[in-house]
């Protein structure tokens, strides 16, 4: 008797052809496709390439911001200045109070004409006087 040409044996062959055809479609789930991968390896590039640009942005960006040395120098800049405005202000505040003390006497000059006696009154003229201050 033959162990192949027995019903048992035919059986115990379906069994291990069952089992290979499980462990293949098992080892299909743990590989990768090329498809996939190569995919997925354009994904990568992609996403390496946006974030090498970000990057180099970034690298642009603080290449071009100041560094210590300039905020100092700025700093100092701005307080000269601040010294200058309140040197400005001072300044100014004394022109303010001599532009006080002109606009004074200039009131009192304007006040002091208003209330002087007309030419016209003192020479008689019946009518007003004309702008040289004699009669018309």
């Amino acid at each position: 008797m033959d162990i192949f040409s027995s019903h048992g044996a035919s059986l115990l062959v379906l069994l291990v052809q069952v089992l290979f055809a499980w462990a293949l479609w098992s080892l299909r789930r743990a590989f990768v496709r090329a498809e996939d991968y190569a995919l997925h390896v354009q994904r990568d590039a992609r996403r390496e390439a946006a974030t090498a640009r970000r990057l180099g942005s970034l690298e642009e960006h603080l290449r071009l911001t100041p560094d210590t040395a300039d905020m100092a120098g700025l700093h100092s800049e701005l307080a000269a200045l601040r010294g200058e405005i309140q040197a400005l202000n001072a300044r100014i505040s004394g022109l303010d109070r001599l532009l006080e003390r002109l606009e004074h006497s200039f009131d009192r000059h304007e006040d002091h004409q208003r209330h002087a006696v007309q030419p016209s009154a003192s020479f008689g003229c019946r009518a007003a006087s004309d702008q040289t201050g004699g009669c018309n």
